[in-house]
């Protein structure tokens, strides 16, 4: 009798959904209308899956994410605009990066670190493995009108993901359409069939703005029936003032880790892009910059005071003081906006990871873990994932001459396989593969690091790296590290497409490189000598540095300019003159670079930041 009584309960609160036809306002003031509504909009399917100009998107599997995607004009959103869009398998889209949702899904809003989404449908779906072959019918599609007043997302015939075989089950056709016109957001629903496996938090629909305090749910928990759409209005004008100042980034667009070399010659200088994520304008506010050691004690202490910043704007802080990495070892560069009122206190704060490392060692290990596993390791289900970090080193050239990976599971006998790839693929995306070594099961050791020596040495010159962890069959996992601070450099490999690792915000995989200097055979009095400082240092348009012609033995110093993601900018050989050398510095954009000086087998580096 008690589950009759709890089977109609849930068909009276389905009726009951479907029978309110509006909701909201939210904080903001955005509304909610559906197609039953009298006000509300009129279902009307927008078929772009065959319209020739509809563009297909590729990449997307199981709980990723692929972009991002530039939207033809900034797009009204709460009160900022958005200008790209990221597109989830699970039925969503994201205007960050680095936010991508997998179950159980959440409640809107939920304030954490991911925000700032539109679901139509964010459930346990599944692209994995489509196309003819593996009879999976699912695919996805985004369109701009000939006159760019609206952008259409279609996800076409998509499963849910099932646990048996095959792994999927049921379809969803459905899209969101971005109206320029009025600003409002409508979701529409072709066809809705079949449900997520999971039976709590296995759908949420709704909208969330960015700092996640905000956001208007149409259902958690519940599906929109088939031929049916929902409209979201914003306000024509909000009362709701947002005073919000956020941290974009520390040093570079992900705040991704970096590797430095102790002892080395120059510093690491600490910049951050603060913005205005507010509707109002924000008057100076101070923001501090900090380096913190292992031991969580203050190394270098910074704070800065902003311009007057109206609602939008940015700007990229230098501060005066620098990271001068002495000592090996994890240090944490903190920046934090400090704003009376803060309507967002979740983005104001960026951790980025530092590894110092000794690269006077013959043999130099890169890691982002501390060497604890969580427990339980990670493991895709079907046997064919994987996963993996990027690296770039802190210097060239150098040589990768071994990888690892920290196995806690193969209770299968499966084994896996070690690949390295360079980072050659479009926007530094893992393209050449340089190496693959397969590790047979019963060779290795578990809970605990494996090496696999690569069958050569790999030249690094620029950039950087991939090295992926791919499951040789079911069951066998990897470790993975969950105290902080993070890389922000890792990545999961599905059916052959990598994208960013789901949990990369709340911990890190236990993948390592060795690299090796390249000749090291040299004794270090054959380092170049005889090379000053850059002054001024930051500089604009040109820098100089004293040399000391008698020292090199030459005239003529080869001279190497890399930027922050480690691209080899330029390239020049430029004589001594009056005893110093001059570089010019007219094109570069605003950043730290590193520049290399080499003369036959001698070598130095110096670091120069460029501001405009």
């Amino acid at each position: 009798m008690k589950k009759i009584l709890l089977l109609l309960l849930c068909i009276a609160s389905g009726y009951g959904l479907y029978a309110q036809t509006s909701g909201g306002p939210d904080a903001y003031g955005y509304i909610w209308r559906d197609s039953n509504d009298p006000n509300g909009p009129a279902y009307n399917w927008v078929d772009i899956a065959n319209d020739p100009s509809a563009i297909e998107v590729t990449g997307l599997s199981d709980d990723n994410i692929v972009g991002p995607f530039f939207l033809p004009n900034p797009f009204q959103y709460y009160w900022y605009t958005v200008d790209r869009f990221w597109i989830g398998s699970n039925g969503y889209i994201v205007f960050s990066p680095n936010t991508s949702f997998a179950h159980p899904f959440p409640v809107i809003p939920t304030p954490d670190n991911k925000n700032n989404y539109v679901a139509p449908l964010m459930t346990d779906l599944n692209l994995d493995q489509t196309g003819t072959a593996s009879g999976n019918p699912a695919s996805c599609y985004y369109w701009y009108s000939p006159n760019e007043d609206s952008v259409i997302v279609t996800w076409d015939s998509v499963p849910f993901w099932n646990t048996g075989s095959p792994s999927y089950i049921g379809e969803n056709t459905f899209q969101i359409i971005l109206n320029y016109n009025d600003s409002s957001i409508t979701f529409q629903y072709l066809t809705q069939n079949g449900a997520s496996v999971s039976t709590l938090d296995f759908t949420t629909t709704g909208i969330e703005n960015t700092s996640g305090n905000d956001g208007l749910m149409w259902a958690h928990d519940q599906y929109a029936p088939s031929q049916y759409a929902i409209k979201f209005y914003p306000p024509v004008s909000s009362t709701l003032q947002i005073n919000d100042a956020s941290t974009n980034y520390n040093d570079n667009p992900l705040t991704g880790a970096k590797f430095l070399s102790k002892n080395a010659t120059g510093t690491f200088y600490l910049t951050a892009e603060v913005k205005n994520s507010g509707n109002t304008t924000l008057n100076p506010f101070n923001v501090t910059g900090v380096v913190r050691a292992q031991n969580n004690a203050i190394v270098v202490s910074n704070t800065a005071v902003t311009d007057t910043l109206q609602a939008g704007q940015t700007q990229l802080l230098s501060y005066a003081n620098a990271f001068i990495p002495v000592n090996a070892g994890t240090f944490r560069f903190i920046n934090t906006t400090t704003l009376a009122g803060d309507a967002a206190s979740s983005n104001d704060v960026k951790t980025m990871e530092l590894q110092v490392v000794d690269t006077t060692l013959l043999d130099i290990e890169l890691k982002y873990d501390n060497g604890t596993a969580a427990a339980g390791g990670i493991s895709w289900n079907g046997g064919d994932g994987g996963c993996a970090n990027y690296f770039i080193p802190p210097f060239y050239p150098c040589d990768i001459t071994k990888v690892a990976a920290y196995i806690v599971a193969d209770p299968n006998a499966v084994g896996y396989t070690m690949k390295v790839f360079d980072d050659d693929g479009p926007a530094g995306s893992a393209g050449t593969m340089l190496d693959s070594i397969y590790v047979a099961p019963g060779t290795f050791t578990l809970a605990a690091f494996n090496t696999s020596i690569l069958t050569q040495a790999i030249r690094v010159d620029s950039g950087g790296f991939y090295v992926v962890w791919q499951m040789n069959g079911d069951g066998v996992s990897l470790g993975q590290n969950q105290i902080a601070p993070f890389s922000n450099r890792t990545f999961e490999v599905l059916s052959g497409t990598m994208s960013d690792y789901r949990y990369r915000d709340i911990e890190d995989l236990m993948i390592r490189a060795n690299i090796s200097r390249v000749g090291v055979g040299l004794a270090e009095s054959e380092k170049l000598e005889g090379i000053g400082q850059f002054f001024p240092n930051p500089a604009r348009d040109r820098a100089a540095l004293l040399v000391d012609a008698s020292a090199l033995g030459a005239n003529l110093l080869y001279v190497q300019l890399y930027d922050i993601k480690g691209a080899l900018v330029s390239s020049d050989r430029l004589a001594v003159q009056n005893g110093q050398i001059e570089v010019d510095l007219s094109g570069l954009e605003s950043g730290l670079y590193t520049v290399r000086f080499s003369t036959g087998s001698k070598e130095i580096s110096r670091k120069l930041n460029v501001i405009r």
